[in-house]
This record gives structure tokens, sequence and C-alpha cells, in this order.
């Protein structure tokens, strides 16, 4: 036994300062051993309790303290006669007379209770309640934990005096004293990892060294691993044997990460925010580090974590999995490096591949380039190629100081091309285009000009109005790309390029060039990567300007689950199409979902970019529109919005305004769309495709009654430019405004006959969705209005003299209606739709 002078120093001195002295850490920190130890040499008489589970009662605790005290000193027995009277035995007359002796004690008496921990709260509150509230001699309560104690008065009265684990635990020159005392080497270098990864946990300390882990882990000792450390048997039958199952199984599965929060333990555990607060309450090895947003963070001791990981990967590999695969979701956005750790622990590759694909831009901004090539290294050769995390690697390769090239100040460009397109925080779209136009300028070196390339292009085209100079970056980077074997870029740039072809109505090469990628991306089993989202977009696109909403909205479903992760512009703007689509379709639930997901808040807790502020305005006025509200629709227009000032979009002004019967109104604004037109022929030597349409049946709908002759020349032109690409969704969109006049074009004359009938039938098999299949009825309003309250479906019923069968058949078209399959989403659903 090693003499611990400091610990007795500090226990002796905190008994002679205080009532009640708390000793209080996990097993193996040598509680039992220090307060012998001070026993020995006290100055006054020590009366020790050693408490087992069967103490546990009220009744026989006061017993117990009983014959200490008698042991101690006769004169402080309890009275023989009490003791032996039958109406002691309630446990009220017992602790009183265990008081009453007490108070008999010498005044330098100290009473050590050792194990308190096994004491429930209700026999430490009806004993040692009554007990320690009364004046008398000092005690002393040892414990693995102190959460039943009835002690917080004393505390904050500076009555306690406590010894906790830091305490406890040896200092590195404590450790070399133990290793010299058991005739170990007492190597600095070897005793100093000793202490580091014990932490000076006494129980550690000794097992290693029983194990002769100084002597035979050769070099030593600065390279010793938790594991070397024989605790493992030590863990199960002290720790873990000793805890209540559920505590036990928490614990296990909890250390498989060096930190803990609650949300964490709440993922791992159904009620594990409720077992973290218990494992603190006992004392389990936990130090708080912190406070996150759902409450304190834990740090486990590093040694009882890897011994209890090993013992749950022996028990429960499965667990053991599972447990690693919830943590590295847990720390994807915070930490993608463990959480790659953690996936591939978990065997889960393809988490580890789609946490450092979504995550490498915080590593690369950080300039832990070297720690994105290390990770990669890290997945199996299979997901080695998956696009994005091809992309992070030409990302590090770019940032890397020691990588090919040696262009001054490269790393630093390539840097500041990730923060300002893929970073936290980043600048809004116009801002980073700018930026990402002005860095390219600066750029010389392959890798960072064709990363500049990508990324500058792609954020040009998610920008109102046609931009020729995303089709030269776009074109510049996948050539580079091509020349250099960088597949993943490449085929990134050309999913780009598909789209701008779609944004410019050249359908037919948008879905060809879009197929391509498509097509490529299957090779390397790439089908659902960010970088091909914008190919389904393109596809997605094309199909709702040609009027197949069933292919639009799979391809537009396949964009969003594609870019939801990394790109969340491209689902926002695919959302937004779905939505569109499922106007067409009269498909509320669609709409619903697609609505959720524009509406949805941006990621990171950060402020929406102002276009898709706009963006949504404009979604909402559509939608108002087709529910035959065009009051309310124009009431939201916002001529400074760049989503208003679209050409489209003006068109669509056009239309809704002859719909009110402004005419004037009307004229402005189909005048103001073709002058966008103009515009946007000017910018990229010809207007989109679909804008010519639009336009063209605008101006055929408004002059059809005044103008028969010019509706039908404005008709003709739009069929003109319709019929060579498919166009079709411009001229149903008006489909019901242009149907007598496509009737009478027939007799007319038309060169585009074919097109002219499957018009007119697509009206008659599957008309434009009229209000009716939108709005709500005058009593089904009612009963919105009363869903609002906390009404029962039986008291609304009465309210409005329903019977409860039509109140709920009223409800169950709402719901139909708002697409919604609830009463609170009915309500939310009414409110942004300004129904309520």
């Amino acid at each position: 036994m090693v003499p611990r002078s400091r610990c007795e120093e500090a226990l002796a001195a905190a008994v002679a300062a205080h009532r009640l002295t708390l000793v209080s850490a996990p097993a193996g920190f040598g509680k039992t051993t220090l307060l012998a130890q001070w026993a020995a040499t006290a100055r006054g008489p020590v009366a020790w309790v050693s408490l087992d589970p069967l103490d546990d009662e009220p009744g026989r605790l006061a017993g117990v303290l009983g014959d200490a005290l008698a042991g101690l000193t006769p004169g402080a027995a309890p009275d023989d006669d009490a003791a032996g009277d039958r109406a002691l035995t309630s446990v009220a007359r017992r602790v009183d007379a265990v008081v009453a002796a007490l108070e008999r004690l010498p005044a330098d008496a100290v009473v050590v209770l050792d194990d308190v921990h096994l004491l429930s709260a209700r026999t430490a509150r009806e004993v040692l309640g009554p007990v320690l509230r009364y004046a008398g001699p000092r005690f002393v309560l040892a414990g693995r934990y102190d959460a039943a104690l009835p002690v917080n008065r004393m505390r904050m009265a500076g009555e306690v005096g406590e010894l906790r684990e830091r305490s406890l635990a040896f200092t590195a020159d404590e450790v070399v004293d133990v290793v010299r005392a058991l005739g170990g080497p007492a190597d600095p270098a070897a005793v100093r990892a000793l202490w580091e990864v014990t932490r000076g946990w006494p129980v550690a300390v000794r097992l290693a060294l029983a194990a002769d882990v100084l002597a035979s882990s050769g070099e030593p000792l600065a390279h010793l691993r938790d594991r070397d450390v024989p605790i493992t048997g030590y863990l199960v039958e002290e720790v873990i044997g000793s805890l209540p199952d559920d505590v036990a199984d928490f614990l296990l599965r909890a250390s498989v990460t060096d930190q803990v929060d609650p949300e964490l333990a709440e993922a791992l555990v159904p009620g594990g925010a409720r077992l973290l607060d218990e494992c603190a309450a006992r004392g389990l090895f936990l130090t708080e580090v912190g406070n996150g947003a759902d409450g304190p963070v834990y740090r486990w001791h590093a040694l009882v974590a890897a011994h209890a990981r090993a013992v749950l990967t022996r028990r429960d590999p499965m667990a053991a999995r599972l447990a690693h695969r919830v943590v590295a979701a847990h720390l994807g956005p915070r930490d993608p490096a463990a959480a790659i750790r953690h996936a591939l622990d978990g065997h889960a590759p393809d988490l580890a591949a789609q946490v450092l694909g979504e995550r490498w831009p915080d590593l690369v901004v950080r300039g832990d380039v070297g720690q994105v090539r290390g990770l990669r290294a890290a997945l199996p050769p299979r997901y080695r190629r998956d696009p994005d995390v091809l992309l992070a690697l030409a990302a590090a390769h770019a940032s890397d100081a020691e990588g090919a090239g040696d262009a001054e100040g490269r790393p630093a460009r390539a840097g500041e091309l990730v923060r300002t397109f893929l970073g936290p925080g980043r600048l809004p779209l116009e801002q980073s285009v700018r930026v990402g136009r002005a860095l390219l300028d600066e750029v010389a070196d392959d890798a960072t000009r064709g990363l500049g390339l990508y990324l500058v292009g792609r954020a040009e085209l998610q920008r109102y109005g046609p931009d020729p100079e995303a089709l030269a970056h776009l074109a510049e980077g996948g050539a580079l790309a091509a020349e250099r074997g960088w597949v993943a870029l490449e085929l990134g740039c050309r999913a780009e390029e598909a789209l701008a072809a779609a944004l410019r109505g050249e359908l037919a090469d948008a879905v060809d060039r879009a197929r391509a990628v498509l097509a490529a991306a299957a090779l390397h089993d790439w089908q659902g990567a960010s970088i091909v989202a914008t190919a389904h977009l393109a596809c997605g696109f094309a199909a709702y300007w040609r009027d197949e909403l069933c292919a639009a909205a799979g391809h537009l479903r396949a964009t969003i689950e594609a870019a939801d992760r990394t790109r969340p512009e491209v689902a926002v703007h695919a959302a937004g199409i779905l939505a569109l689509v499922c106007l067409a379709q009269g498909d509320a639930p669609g709409l619903a979902r697609a609505r959720e997901i524009t509406d949805a808040p941006w990621r990171d807790g950060a402020a929406a970019p102002e276009y898709l502020t706009a963006f949504r305005a404009f979604l909402t006025a559509v939608q108002l529109g087709v529910e035959d509200r065009p009051r309310e629709a124009l009431a939201l227009v916002d001529e400074a919005s760049p989503a208003f000032a679209d050409p489209l979009a003006l068109g669509w002004q056009s239309d809704l305004r002859l719909r009110t019967g402004d005419i004037d109104g009307a004229e402005r604004a189909l005048r103001a769309a073709e002058r966008a037109a103009d515009d946007a022929t000017a910018a990229l030597g010809s207007a989109p495709h679909q804008l010519r349409v639009a336009n063209l049946a605008a101006a055929a709908a408004l002059r059809a009654d005044e103008d028969a002759a010019a509706a039908h020349v404005a008709l003709e032109g739009a069929l003109a430019a319709a019929a060579p690409h498919g166009l079709v969704r411009p001229l149903r969109d008006r489909a019901a405004a242009l149907h007598p006049l496509l009737s009478a074009h027939l007799e007319w004359g038309s060169a585009h006959e074919p097109l002219v009938t499957r018009l007119l039938v697509a009206e008659h098999e599957a008309p434009t969705p009229r209000a009716s299949a939108w709005d709500l009825t005058p009593r089904e309003r009612d009963v919105l209005a009363c869903l609002r309250s906390s009404l029962t479906s039986e008291e609304i019923a009465g309210s409005l003299f329903l019977s409860v069968n039509t109140v709920k058949t009223h409800m169950r078209a709402i719901y139909r209606k708002l697409g919604v399959d609830g009463r609170r989403a009915a309500v939310r659903t009414a409110v942004q739709r300004g129904l309520l």
C-alpha cells in the first residue's frame, strides 16, 4: 500500500473544517483505502459503517448505525432498555435513539459511512436526513455518487467539504511512487504515458502495472494505448455489473463516442437523455465540457470508453455497428472527419462516402485538405470513386500547396472558391458570382481553374435571366476536366449544360445532353449523386414544357432526392416546377409536399437567399391564380422582384389581368413580356422558345374577342414556334381561354392541325383544374374556421347545427383539397394560403 499524503492531508483538512465531508468518485479511486489510512492516524475516535445492499431499509440502517456507535464507546450506545422495547420498532423511534447516542459522543469523534451510493433516496431521507440535521459528531460519507444524499441545505450553509474524482486521481508523481513501490522501471516517458492514458485512475494504474504493461510495450510508452491497460474485467464486474440494465445498456452504446449530449443520447436509445442524466448523477466517468443547444455536453473517461466499446462489440456486434452509425449521422454536420470514422466503424461505407461528399467544403475551407485525402483513402475502393468524393479530392488537390503545380497563391484561391460557393455562411448568389468571376481571372493552374469554372458556371445558371457567360464557363470547365480525366467534374459541367439548354427552350438538345450524362453516371453507379441532379432537372423541365406531366414529376422528384443534401437551391428549383406540375394535374397532396420543400427554412438556420423568397411569392401567386383567385394573385405581384419581372411571369400577369377584365393592364403586361423577350434575344442571340410560344399564345387570347384575324395569326405563330420543340404547356395553360379560338382555327386553316387537335382533345379528356378542385365551399370554410379552435367534432357540429357525420365529411374534403392529413396541418396550410 502506497501512502497518499496529499489525499490524506486534503481529507483531514476537510474533516476538520466541515461537519460533513463527502468522498465521491467512481469505482477504483481508492476511497476506502484512503479512509482507512486517514482513520488510522485520526486524533479522535472513528465509528466505521461499511454498507451493503441489505442496509437500504430505514429501520435496518438505523440499527446498523446504532451498533457502530456502541462499538465506538459504551456511553454512546442507544439506551438498552429503549432498544429492547418493541415500541422502538418504528423507524422514527430508532432514529431518535441514534440522534441521542450521537449527542453523547466526544467532540472529536467522526462517523464514517462507506458505500453510501447503495442507499436509496427514501432511506437516506428518513435516516441520514434527521441524523445530519442536528449538531453532533462530524460525518464522512463515501460512495460512487451522492445524488440521493440530503445534503443540499448543508452545502449552501458551507458545512460540506468534498473530495471527488479529480482530487483522488493519481498525479504523475504519485504514479512514479507506485511504479517504484512495485519495483517497475521508472522511466519518465513511460510513467507519463501511463498517467495520460489512465488519467490517474488508481485501479487502472495498478492493473496496468500488474500486467507488466510498462515492460512489455516495447517502445514505449509514448505509444501506450487505451486498450493496452487491462481493465475490462474490472469494468464489467465493478461498474457495469452494478448498474440497472437500462443504464448499463446505455453506457455501452454511448461509449462508442468520446462526447455525448442529450440529443445524441436520445438518438442512441429511447429515453437516452434521461439515462445520460442518470449516468452523470451516478458519477459514471463523465466530465461536463460545455453546453449545447439541448443541454450539457459530457466527455467520457477515454480509458473507460475504450473498454466499454470493446465489451459492446464482443457482446453485441450489431448493436455496436448501429451505435456508430447513429453517431456518424449526428456528427456529420459538425465534425465530418469523426462522422466518417464512426460510419466506417459501423460498417457503413455508403454513409461515410455520403458524409465526405456532403461536408468536404467545410474541411477545405478550414484548411484540412490533407484530411480530405486521408478520409477518402480510408473508404473501401468502390466508394473512393463516388462522384462527390472525387469532387472533394479535386478541391483538396487544388487547395494543397504540395500538390501538382506551384502557382503563387493557388491554395488561397482554391479555398476562397470553396468558401464563396460551398462553405458555411457563403455569400449571396449575385455577390458570389462576382467574387467567383474575379477569382477565375487570378487562377492559372488547371485543378483550381477546373473547379472554379464548374462552381461559377452552375451558380450563374441559378440566377434569373439568361447568362451567356455560364455557357462559356461550363464548356471550358467540361473540356478541361475531360482532358485531365476528372470524370466527376466533367459530368457535373455537362449536367449543368443540359440544364442551360432546357432553360433556353432547346428541349431536344437538353434531353439528349441529360440522357448522356445519366448514362455515363450509371456506368459508375452514380445515378443518385448530386452532380447529376441538374441532368434530372433538365429532363423534368423539358417534360413539363412538353406537357408530359408524369415523366416530369418523376425526374423532378429524382432531382430533389439527389440535390437535397448538398445543393438545396437546385432542390428548391425542382420543387417549384413540381408544384406547377401538381397544379396542372390537380394533385393537392403532391402540391402540398412540393411546397413544404420550397417553403422549408434554409439550411443551418441561415436566412433564405433573396431570389428564393421572390420565387416562393411567385409560386403562391400562381397557385392563387389556378384556384380562381386572380385578384389575390395579382396583389402579390412585386414589380421590383426578379421573379415577377421574368418574361414568363409577365405573360402570366397578362393572362390574369385579362381574366379580371383589365384589358389595358393585360396589354401593358404583354408588352413588358415582349420587351423582356427582346432583351433575352439581345443577350443570347435568341429568346427561349417557350417564351416566344407563351407570348404569342397570350396575344391570341387577348385579341380573340376584339380582332379575330389578329388572334388567329398570333395563334398560328404560337403553334409554329411550339411544334418543332413539342412545347405544348404554354398552350395548355391557356387552353380554357383559347378553346373557342382553337376550334375555329381548324376552319381558319392551319399548318399544325395535329397539334390543334391534340390540344382540343387534351382539354376535353383532362381539363385544366377549375376553382372547384381547389376552393372550399362556404360550409367547408365554416368548418375550417372551427378547426382553429379547441372544439371537438361534436362541439363543431353543435355550433353549426350539423350532424357529426356531416362535419366529418366536410373535414375529409378540407384535408383533401388542402393536401394535408390532419387538423393542425389543415390550419397551418389555410393560414399560409390566406384562408384564415
